[in-house]
């Protein structure tokens, strides 16, 4: 199969839907930026570019590639997030990024996609026998672990509840009993005293927050205060473009990366949100149909993966603008600004694509 013919195969609805969500938010950006193009929308439009690029490239990557160098692949990135722990740039009090001159880039969003692939390789040599023996389970939870600690370093909570809460899909979708997922919880809630002394103090108040967000509303409750007022004066149909005042006179906080979700609602209210959710859906709906339509156990369990992480991104973006859960930095895929989380995702639906491809035409 040539790389041309691997194009021609690409399923066209759903990269319409991967193209399309990029350029959706760049209308938000234009808008909450009161029409200044060069604010974020300039830089967006690379990304975008960059990030089509991506998709194509890695849709014309054999997906045995990703299988066979998925231990390289993991140490490496491994050894960037080491570096980022001594040599890391510093921005709003977190270290997360590598300095690599023409851009800033953030190992943390490349590890996540990284670790399903090797979780991917490891279950893939086992049965589902094999993954029910506690001493089997061992090496992958240090796979997961070992970032962990690292991200937590930076620190990134949420980055590392998304390498949590990954690589207990993938275990549960190998097999893995219940009761084991039952007793880490159990464990996880006995030393929630030791693992609270542990959070920055800012991560705390976040906790805090959620539960009663006005016992400080000019301080760590803001956020979630500005963002739900945001949501609900939008309504139904919204504000219109260019008129959302929480967002106009800067009373929403990071309105164009973790709280992009609440200016979309002010300015285009229940009908925009939806609509963008939908077509979440629609994504999420055919990852999971290659997923199960895949042939090898890899690729099966790699989209399933990969699909799982993109709905938590959503999942866990919408329910913490909402006040659903505590504020964490992850963003809306394909959707927030930022240029690392763009390329990763698109470098992971690339992927999926690839699995696709491989798929309808082994059947000819």
């Amino acid at each position: 199969m040539t790389h041309w013919e691997r194009l021609k195969n690409i399923p066209k609805f759903p990269m319409a839907i991967i193209v399309f969500i990029p350029f959706f938010a760049l209308i938000i950006f234009y808008s909450i930026s009161s029409g200044v193009f060069s604010a974020w929308c300039l830089r967006h439009v690379f990304r975008i570019i960059g990030g089509i690029f991506v998709i194509l490239m890695t849709s014309m990557i054999r997906v045995s590639f990703w299988r066979k160098h998925a231990y390289l692949l993991y140490s490496l990135c491994l050894f960037m997030l080491i570096c980022v722990s001594i040599v890391g740039k510093i921005s709003m009090g977190a270290q997360r990024w590598l300095d690599l001159y023409f851009f800033n880039f953030q190992p943390s969003e490349l590890m996540r996609v990284l670790l399903i692939i090797l979780l991917a390789k490891y279950f893939s040599m086992f049965s589902v026998e094999d993954a029910r023996r506690t001493s089997f389970l061992i090496l992958p939870i240090t796979f997961i672990v070992l970032p962990m600690v690292f991200v937590l370093m930076q620190p990134d909570l949420g980055t590392a509840i998304i390498l949590f809460l990954v690589g207990a899909s993938i275990f549960f979708t190998c097999g893995v009993q219940i009761w084991k997922f039952i007793v880490v919880l159990l464990g996880v809630a006995a030393s929630a005293p030791i693992l609270w002394t542990m959070l920055h103090d800012y991560q705390k108040n976040r906790i805090l927050m959620f539960f009663s967000p006005e016992l400080d509303p000019n301080g760590a409750g803001y956020h979630i205060i500005q963002s739900k007022i945001a949501l609900g004066s939008g309504g139904f149909w919204g504000k219109g473009l260019m008129n959302g005042t929480q967002c106009h006179l800067d009373f929403l906080p990071e309105k164009q990366t973790d709280f992009i979700f609440a200016a979309l609602g002010e300015e285009l209210g229940f009908v925009g949100c939806t609509g963008l959710i939908v077509l979440y859906i629609l994504v999420l709906t055919y990852n999971l149909c290659v997923a199960l339509r895949a042939r090898e156990k890899f690729n099966q369990i790699l989209v399933f993966g990969l699909n799982s992480m993109l709905f938590f991104y959503v999942f866990i973006n919408v329910s913490m603008v909402c006040g659903l859960l505590p504020v964490v930095g992850i963003p809306l895929p394909f959707f927030s600004y930022g240029g690392s989380a763009l390329i990763v995702l698109m470098f992971c639906q690339g992927i999926i694509f690839s699995a696709d491809i491989e798929q309808k035409m082994s059947r000819y």
